[in-house]
């Protein structure tokens, strides 16, 4: 069990609608007829596609192939990957696909969610040569923030939004899933006391044997970097990237430990489980702490154990 400092933080380094009146009913219907359905234009829209058969088969991708009397665009191969992937990670994801053309075309991907096949990400690509390309996304969405916890898959797209034919495309792992955050000790481990057992402990104790790695829960920034001899021993506070939490690490050893103002990513190794400071065992002591931070007005959140457990069990 660790013991907590009392209120004090440890080792401190410190348009206008308009009104169109028709004449006629000849106009209304001319007026009427005018009106189409508005495309996604800009990587600013929030519409949502629904998937929708296909004459080629393809089924589940929305929109309508676009094939043209100066020749179509066909998808001969794509893959995401990994599978499982997390936000802001060490490792993102990454969409490859192949076409074939007689020609350059400009083209948009994006990245869809599953569960409502709405646009969240777009990447436009101008005077894409047939051949085989590929983007790569970390989780922001298309507002600059963090996409949600998901299943989501790539597809291609004309540049007016029509879908390519795919038939005969090879691969089916377009898909993937996306998470949050990843669990920060890895390896074996069991859990000890949790928030609120005994005096002053504000977060939750995870047990691993020394020297076994630690990571990133959630990437950002290191905000601190410090010793608390009699407390927290060797600890860290990342500040957590589009979410506003502080993620603290303490008992950690000494060696290996990330840089204070490093940008760290999820999953990123950032130290080692230890027993520094005042510890019984070796072990990981993982505060949450809420906006604006920790030791900056937020507060440390009940709800850590339950956050840890649900990201052990996806990670």
């Amino acid at each position: 069990m660790s013991r907590k400092m009392a209120g004090t933080r440890p080792g401190r380094v410190r348009l206008r609608s308009g009104v169109i009146t028709l004449a006629s009913t000849t106009a209304l219907l001319c007026g009427a007829a005018g009106m189409a359905s508005a495309e996604e234009s800009t990587d600013g829209s929030t519409t949502s596609d629904e998937p929708t058969a296909t004459a080629s088969g393809s089924g589940g991708t929305g929109g309508s192939k676009e094939s043209g009397g100066d020749g179509s665009i066909l998808l001969k191969a794509e893959a995401a990957a990994p599978g499982k992937a997390f936000f802001y990670g060490e490792r993102p994801v990454v969409y490859r696909y192949t076409i074939d053309g007689d020609r350059p075309r400009n083209l948009k991907i994006q990245a869809v969610r599953r569960s409502n096949w709405r646009v969240v990400k777009v990447w436009r690509r101008e005077d894409v040569q047939p051949g085989t390309h590929k983007v790569r996304w970390t989780g922001r969405n298309r507002h600059g923030g963090a996409a949600k916890k998901g299943t989501y898959l790539f597809r291609v797209r004309t540049k007016h939004g029509g879908e390519i034919d795919r038939s005969r495309a090879k691969g089916d792992d377009r898909s993937f899933k996306l998470y949050p955050e990843k669990f920060p000790v890895r390896a074996r481990h069991t859990y000890g006391d949790g928030f609120g057992a005994g005096r002053g402990h504000e977060g939750q104790d995870v047990f691993a044997k020394c020297g076994k790695p630690l990571v990133a829960a959630r990437g950002g920034r290191v905000q601190y970097r410090g010793n608390d001899p009699g407390g927290a021993g060797y600890y860290l506070v990342v500040d957590g990237r589009f979410d506003g939490h502080d993620y603290v690490y303490m008992h950690i050893l000494r060696r290996g430990r990330a840089r204070q103002g490093e940008r760290v990513h999820t999953g990123e190794q950032i130290g080692r489980v230890g027993q520094t400071g005042n510890a019984s065992g070796c072990h990981l002591h993982f505060e949450l702490w809420s906006k604006p931070g920790w030791y900056e007005g937020g507060h440390p959140m009940r709800s850590v154990t339950k956050n840890m457990k649900k990201w052990d069990r996806w990670s």
